[in-house]
């Protein structure tokens, strides 16, 4: 039995391995062993595994010591699936994917120790099939969306605070490198959006608000059908980038701007990169939706992304503006993983494992977010 055991046990380590793109040599190293050979047994299930070194390659693999120790709870993670846009399609992605997963478990585990409910509250269209979808319909429920989330003049500057603050989203940046520019998923954590920290702003909001779409029509699509590989599009996909468009853009607020800088029946175009960098988002979106808008022709538009001139003006108007290096965990996270800290039910090397640092770098961290390790933030107020 105990043979058995060891073999399934080493299985399920080499799957990860292998599924990760780590080699024998790679986890080797990193597990201290002398040669790969000690791995490799391990995997065939000739040699035993200890505790401390199943606890080890756990933490490699970014993953709990229950997921290789439970086939059942390995079953239903096996099933979770992330939706990536722009994905490489190679084993490179796969790591990002389980750290992006294990943010997520982080988190769900955080509200579960402070009792809050990890569930996302915005409704999805639950009440639509895949048939009724057209782009004139995305256009609506983006308008439907940007109403009910109450996301103002500007949405770009407040959308991420409102679905993870108001509607429990919750969103993670991470170097993906090449692997994709943005991911989402929906698992027993909730639902969590994955966006690239290299991205520059503006792409980063429209990434947020592409894989929202994906949010609120999980149940609706196939999800073999979203991407078709290449550099072609499917049709959801334009959908998403249609939703993504619109509710960044709304109508009232960029015909008003569009307006008001319009000068003997022409708009410049340094005005036009005015407005894409007012509301965040790039010329390429700012100047299709003016033309789904009617407020330009769609040829002048193609025409105008065509010429280099307008990427070098844009490039250069935008210089200043911030781009990348965002911080991987938001700070409704960080106000979890401290208030847990402090409230006894993490250690402070969990909390350091929980902030994706190392143990000794703890204290500057909550030191750059405003807290004091040795002060104390569990005073209550009675409520009147």
């Amino acid at each position: 039995m105990t043979s058995n055991f060891n073999k399934k046990l080493g299985n399920s380590l080499k799957k990860v391995r292998e599924t990760l793109g780590f080699t024998l040599e790679e986890v080797s190293q990193k597990m201290s062993f002398n040669n790969y050979q000690t791995l490799l047994s391990i995997e065939e299930g000739t040699r035993k595994l200890t505790a401390v070194e199943l606890a080890m390659l756990a933490k490699i693999y970014l993953r709990d010591m229950t997921y290789f120790l439970n086939p059942e709870q390995r079953q239903e993670e096996e099933k979770l699936v992330v939706l990536w846009r722009a994905c490489s399609g190679d084993n490179a992605y796969k790591l990002k994917e389980q750290e992006f997963l294990k943010y997520c478990d982080n988190y769900y585990d955080l509200e579960e120790r402070l009792g809050i409910d990890h569930r996302f509250t915005l409704p999805q269209l639950d009440n639509m099939t895949a048939d009724d979808f057209t782009f004139e319909r995305i256009r609506e429920i983006a308008a439907e969306y940007y109403n009910q989330m109450l996301l103002g003049s500007r949405p770009a500057c407040i959308l991420e605070k409102v679905l993870e603050e108001k509607y429990n989203i919750k969103i993670l940046y991470l170097d993906l490198g090449t692997s994709g520019s943005a991911a989402s998923a929906i698992g027993k954590f909730g639902a969590a959006i994955l966006s690239n920290s290299n991205e520059v702003l503006w792409r980063k909001n429209f990434n947020i608000a592409h894989e929202l779409f994906h949010i609120i029509t999980w149940k609706n699509f196939d999800y073999k059908n979203i991407h078709i590989g290449g550099d072609e599009k499917s049709l959801i996909e334009k959908w998403a980038d249609a939703f993504a468009s619109n509710l960044l853009l709304p109508q009232e607020e960029v015909t008003r701007e569009f307006k008001n800088r319009i000068k003997n029946d022409k708009i410049s175009l340094l005005d036009l990169i005015g407005i894409a960098r007012e509301f965040i988002v790039s010329i390429d979106a700012l100047l299709w939706r003016l033309a789904t808008l009617n407020l330009l022709e769609h040829n002048g538009v193609k025409n105008l992304l065509e010429s280099e001139k307008v990427r070098e003006l844009d490039k250069i108007q935008r210089v200043s503006d911030h781009t990348g290096n965002m911080p991987h965990i938001s700070v409704r996270y960080l106000n979890l993983a401290f208030k847990a800290y402090q409230n006894g039910f993490i250690s402070k090397g969990k909390l350091a494992e929980y902030l994706g640092i190392d143990r000794f770098d703890v204290v500057k961290m909550l030191q750059q977010y405003g807290y004091a390790e040795e002060e104390t933030y569990n005073e209550e107020l009675a409520i009147a």
